[in-house]
């Protein structure tokens, strides 16, 4: 009952602070500006993340108070949401040195993949990598641990530099929750991200109705923050405990492909890449002429697409990533003809 309760009040409650908050943002100007690199002509109120986040962290401390189930895991992963909104929050406002943020994303994801150290350890043994690769168990260790921090890291940012168009992490972020649920669902799987799929779904439901074109609010870096660290957690979490990380993999991949091969081809053009850019291929979309609604429209297409892969992966693992990660690339290549056409 209380996986039910809490996130049926909670979507009631984001949906009226919300509405609440955007007189409140203008009047004190915490504003998205148009930029030269923005998608939008003119200032809006951002700061979502000021409702959504502590709402995500009061309801699942309440959950765990109420289960009795509290461990140092999810402790560290509310106090780690906490920390980057707080962070982002202050960026918002009065912008921060990228370095100064960069450090405390550092830490959060750092401190939390220690507290995952006994599940990376079980995910060693059981998968019997050391035995077949012929390699120390701690060099591995280590390996795998730089690699899920780095992992980790780059989902965190690439939300950020994702939530630039109306609607759009929102969508992720509910494709997102209803994949974790869903499959929790079919094979019971972990009950606490079951609930954490709830909260996420309810908290992103009311935000999409304000956020969706044209947007009132934004989410700001408050909330795409810790958004980015909750995917990058489900996703270590999917991994660590051998449950369907594809399937968790496949419905992110339209952000981290968008991301990452932006980034590769920025770096070959050796422009600068801790410089603010346009250069996604949904913004390129918007720059040609594009509404937002008519992007996430092809957006919402490609995320039903992608979620049925994340079904279909937990028999097929192989057929539905390579039809996923096709759908995805022929999507961005879709998007890069039609914004040069335009």
């Amino acid at each position: 009952m209380v996986k039910i309760v809490i996130p049926f009040i909670l979507y009631f409650f984001c949906f009226f602070a919300l509405k609440k908050i955007i007189p409140f943002l203008k009047k004190n100007s915490i504003l998205d500006h148009p930029s030269i690199r923005g998608n939008h002509e003119k200032s809006i109120p951002k700061g979502a993340g000021i409702i959504l986040m502590p709402a995500i962290i009061i309801s699942i401390s309440l959950y765990f108070f109420i289960e009795n189930s509290f461990n140092t895991k999810w402790l560290v992963f509310l106090l780690s949401i906490f920390s980057l909104f707080l962070i982002s929050l202050f960026d918002d406002i009065k912008s921060l040195p990228a370095t100064l943020r960069l450090i405390v994303h550092s830490l959060c994801v750092i401190i939390s993949v220690y507290c995952m150290r006994d599940d990376i350890i079980s995910f060693l043994n059981n998968m019997d990598i050391i035995a077949k690769i012929n390699i120390s168990e701690s060099l591995l260790f280590y390996l795998l641990v730089s690699l899920i921090i780095f992992s980790w890291l780059w989902l965190i940012n690439l939300f950020n530099f994702m939530d630039g168009m109306d609607g759009l992490t929102a969508l992720q972020m509910i494709f997102l929750a209803l994949t974790i649920n869903i499959i929790s669902l079919m094979i019971y799987f972990d009950n606490d991200l079951q609930f954490l799929s709830l909260i996420i779904f309810a908290v992103f439901l009311a935000f999409f109705r304000y956020n969706k074109p044209p947007a009132k609010i934004f989410l700001g870096d408050s909330g795409s923050i810790p958004s980015g660290y909750i995917a990058g957690f489900v996703l270590v979490e999917f991994l660590l405990k051998q449950g369907p990380f594809f399937s968790i993999l496949i419905i992110l991949m339209y952000f981290i492909l968008d991301s990452t091969i932006t980034l590769i081809i920025r770096s070959i053009k050796n422009n600068n890449l801790f410089t603010a850019h346009s250069d996604h291929f949904y913004q390129k979309m918007i720059r040609g002429g594009h509404s937002h609604q008519y992007v996430l429209r092809k957006i919402l297409f490609l995320l039903t697409f992608l979620i049925l892969m994340s079904f279909i992966s937990l028999k097929y693992h192989l057929i539905s990533f390579s039809l996923a990660l096709i759908a995805t690339i022929l999507s961005l290549i879709y998007f890069s003809i039609r914004s040069k056409n335009e």
